[in-house]
C-alpha cells in the first residue's frame, strides 16, 4: 500500500522522533552545554540555575495533574459516559469527526488554554471510540493542533500580562497595553480565523487521502487493569454481600453529594462576584472536582478512580520540572538575551516583527512556558522595538505568536492532551505529532503575513 505524503511524513516522524521524555533530556543537555560554552557563566553557575529552576514548575505540574485526574474521574462515571456517547452519536462520518473535533478544540482553547485540552481530549477520545473509520492518531493530532490559538485567546498569558499593572510593564511600556490592542485586535482576530479555516482544510485533505486507518480499538491495550483506568466501573447488582458498618458508611452517597453541592453553590457565588475574570486553572480544577463529586456513586469509588487516573498524568509531573530547569538555565546565564541582542542588531522596522517571531519560536523549543519566555526576552525585544519604531502591540503579538508556533513540534504541551487521549492505549506522542508538520508551515506563513500587513 502506497501511503499519502502526510502519512509518510507522520511515519518518518514516528520512526525518528524520540520519546517526549528523551526530548526533554536532550534539550536539557543542549541548554546546559550552550549556556556554559557561549556565556560567561561558570559550570557551577549553570548547574545552580538548573537546580533552582526545576522546582519552578512544581506547582503548575501538580495543578495540571490534579485537574486531569479529576476530569478523568468525571469521565469514569456512567452518567457522563452516556452524555458524551449521545453527543458523539450525532456525528456519523469520520470526516465530520475530524472537522467538528477541530472546531470544538479551537473554540474551547480560545476561551481558555486550560479548558480546551480537557474538553477536546474527552470529546476526541469518545468520538474515536464510537465512529467507525476514524484514524485515531490523526484525530489526536487535530485535537492537539487546535491548541494553536489558545494563547492568543482570552486566557493568553502574554496579552494578559501586558494588560495588568506591574513593575515590569511600567519599566518596559510605561503602562499597560489593553486587550483590545492584542487579543481583540484586527491582527489577532483575522489571523485566528485564518488559522482555523486553513487548518480545517489541510486536515480535510489529509483525511481524504488517508490510505491506512489506525482505529482506537487497534491501539487499545488488552490488559484489563490498565484499560479500565479510563472506563466506568460496572457492578453486578445481583451479588448480595453482608456489609459492615464501615462498608455502609463508605457506600453512603450523601457523604460525597453534600460536599459536592456545597462546592456547586460556592461556584455560583464565586462567578457572580468575579465573572469570567475568575476563570483560571485553579477554577477549572475545582469545577472538575465538584462535578465528579456530584456524579460519582460514593466517596470510595471517587478515591479509587482518582488514584487510577492519576497514574495517567505521571508524564506531566516528570517533565514539567525539567523544562523549568531549562528555562532557568537560559534566563540566568543570559543565553536567551544574547540571541535576542543579535536579532535586534540586524533588524529594521519592517523585519523586526518577523525576526522576533522566528527567534521566539526557536527559543520556545527550550522554554515552552509563555510566561518564562516573555520574562526572559521582553527586556531585550521591547526596547529594541521602541527604538526601531515598531508598534508595541505588534511586537507583543510577534513574541506571543512565536511562543505558540513551535508548540506544534515541541512535545511539552502535548502532555495536556496525552493523559486523556492515550489512557488505556498504546498511543504515543510521536504517533500524532508528525501530522502537525504541515500545520506548522501553514500557521507560520499566516502569522508572518499577518505581522507584515494586518493593522492593529
Amino acid at each position: 500500500m502506497r501511503l499519502s505524503v502526510s502519512e509518510r511524513v507522520a511515519s518518518w516522524y514516528s520512526r525518528y522522533f524520540p520519546h517526549d521524555f528523551i526530548f526533554a533530556i536532550l534539550l536539557t543537555l543542549v541548554a546546559i552545554f550552550c549556556a556554559y560554552a557561549f556565556t560567561a557563566s561558570s559550570i557551577g553557575e549553570v548547574l545552580d540555575a538548573w537546580f533552582n529552576g526545576i522546582p519552578m514548575l512544581f506547582t503548575f505540574a501538580f495543578q495540571l495533574m490534579f485537574t486531569y485526574a479529576a476530569a478523568l474521574v468525571l469521565v469514569d462515571t456512567p452518567v457522563v459516559q452516556r452524555w458524551i456517547i449521545k453527543a458523539a452519536s450525532t456525528i456519523k462520518t469520520p470526516t465530520a469527526a475530524y472537522l467538528i473535533t477541530g472546531i470544538v478544540g479551537a473554540l474551547t482553547s480560545f476561551l481558555g488554554w486550560y479548558i480546551g485540552p480537557v474538553v477536546t481530549s474527552i470529546f476526541a477520545r469518545t468520538v474515536g471510540k464510537q465512529i467507525k473509520g476514524v484514524d485515531y492518531p490523526l484525530l489526536a493530532s487535530i485535537a492537539y493542533s487546535s491548541f494553536t490559538i489558545s494563547l492568543t485567546g482570552i486566557s493568553g498569558t502574554i496579552p494578559l500580562f501586558v494588560s495588568t499593572e506591574g513593575e515590569l510593564n511600567t519599566q518596559l511600556f510605561g503602562g499597560i497595553i489593553s486587550l483590545d490592542k492584542t487579543t481583540f485586535s484586527t491582527l489577532n482576530i483575522v489571523s485566528c480565523l485564518a488559522i482555523v479555516t486553513v487548518t480545517t482544510l489541510i486536515y480535510y485533505f489529509v483525511a481524504k487521502n488517508k490510505k491506512k486507518i489506525t482505529s482506537f480499538q487497534d491501539l487499545a491495550i488488552d490488559n484489563e487493569e490498565i484499560a479500565s483506568s479510563i472506563e466506568p466501573e460496572v457492578t453486578n447488582s445481583s451479588m448480595k454481600v453482608e456489609k459492615s458498618f464501615a462498608d455502609k458508611i463508605n457506600d453512603f452517597r450523601p457523604t460525597i453529594l453534600v460536599i459536592g453541592l456545597i462546592g456547586f453553590v460556592y461556584l455560583f457565588y464565586y462567578f457572580s462576584k468575579n465573572g469570567m475574570a475568575g476563570l483560571n486553572l485553579n477554577t477549572v480544577a475545582f469545577i472538575a472536582l465538584v462535578m465528579g463529586l456530584l456524579v460519582q456513586k460514593d466517596a470510595v469509588s471517587y478515591s479509587k478512580s482518582f488514584s487510577k487516573n492519576l497514574i495517567s498524568t505521571g508524564s506531566i509531573g516528570l517533565q514539567f520540572p525539567l523544562y523549568g530547569g531549562i528555562a532557568s538555565v537560559l534566563m540566568v546565564s543570559g543565553l536567551a538575551g544574547k540571541l535576542t541582542d543579535y536579532i535586534v542588531s540586524v533588524s529594521t522596522e519592517t523585519t523586526f516583527p518577523i525576526l522576533t517571531f522566528l527567534v521566539t519560536g526557536f527559543i520556545n523549543l527550550f522554554i515552552p512556558s509563555a510566561g518564562s519566555q516573555f520574562t526572559a526576552t521582553a527586556p531585550f525585544f521591547i526596547p529594541a522595538a521602541e527604538a526601531l519604531g515598531v508598534e508595541m502591540p505588534r511586537a507583543v503579538m510577534a513574541i506571543t505568536y512565536g511562543d505558540i508556533w513551535t508548540n506544534l513540534v515541541q512535545p511539552f504541551w502535548t502532555l495536556l492532551y496525552f493523559p486523556i487521549l492515550a489512557a488505556g492505549t498504546r498511543l504515543q506522542v510521536r504517533d500524532f505529532l508528525g501530522y502537525c508538520l504541515p500545520i506548522l508551515l501553514a500557521v507560520g506563513v499566516i502569522w508572518i503575513l499577518a505581522l507584515m500587513f494586518l493593522p492593529i
